[in-house]
């Protein structure tokens, strides 16, 4: 055998073993690929099938709310411009499991509030859902409120004004976290002439409601900027319905039937 037929022989052993491992190399990527599908296509989600907490807290990214889901007993309170805006709200709040919205800088705009609590006359039942002005108070409430005597269920149209909650706290000389018995005091030292006029100016109006009550009405009701009943449409659980329009000083002016 000659040098040139060794040398041959050699590359062709060399590439026959070259190909016999990378067979083999392509065999154990095979088999890796295949126990990897077997294991996705055998192995659960996972995620969860139900999530239990008491409190979910969905935030921005600069960590301030969005939106918070809470049991009866961790309730989510309002503020507005990173202050806690009355003091007691959060015991106010227990006893209802709750969805609070925010605004996305970390202000309340409103939310849902639902459920049962016990009290001294029986019970009161809330289901509430209110969409508040910016940084205001509610503009919208679609809500049922029942207890022993009855219920109430309807919507309620508010007008509120441009200036922020926090403004009119400071214009009756309180501040953001001020408890509701500064804040009653504070609103009952207003001249009593002018208390009316002056909260419409701090905290605005209702506007229409419609919705049933505890007599057993059902009614639509729309109030003028001043807040005076002005359009009165009632249907009675027993009884003629009625339409009433009223002037500004609340005298009828128009009634239906005439009767």
């Amino acid at each position: 055998m000659t040098p040139h037929d060794r040398t041959s022989v050699s590359d062709t052993d060399r590439l026959r073993r070259q190909i016999a491992l990378l067979w083999a190399a392509i065999a154990v990527l095979a088999l890796g690929l295949s126990s990897s599908v077997i294991r996705i296509a055998t192995t659960t989600s996972s995620s969860p099938d139900v999530l239990t907490v008491e409190r979910l807290e969905i935030v921005e990214p600069d960590g301030s709310p969005a939106l918070v889901l809470a049991n009866s007993q961790r309730p989510a309170v309002a503020t507005i411009d990173g202050h806690v805006l009355m003091e007691g709200q959060e015991e106010e709040r227990r006893g209802f499991p709750s969805i609070i919205f925010f605004d996305g800088q970390g202000d309340e705009v409103g939310g849902m509030l639902f459920g049962v609590r016990e009290t001294p006359g029986g019970y009161q039942a809330v289901r509430h859902l209110s969409l508040d002005a910016n940084d205001q108070d509610q503009t919208v409430v679609l809500a049922h409120y029942q207890d022993p005597e009855g219920s109430t269920s309807g919507l309620r149209i508010s007008d509120r004004p441009a200036h922020s909650l926090l403004d009119s706290l400071a214009q009756l000389g309180l501040s953001a976290g001020a408890s509701r018995e500064q804040l009653q005091a504070a609103r009952e030292q207003l001249p009593e002439d002018e208390r009316e006029a002056r909260l419409r100016e701090l905290y605005g109006t209702d506007r229409a409601f419609f919705g049933s009550t505890h007599s057993g009405e059902a009614s639509l009701t729309l109030r003028d900027g001043e807040g005076r009943l002005r359009i009165v449409i009632e249907a009675p659980r027993e009884g003629e319905p009625s339409i009433r329009i009223l002037d500004a000083e609340g005298a009828v002016v128009l009634r239906l039937p005439a009767s």
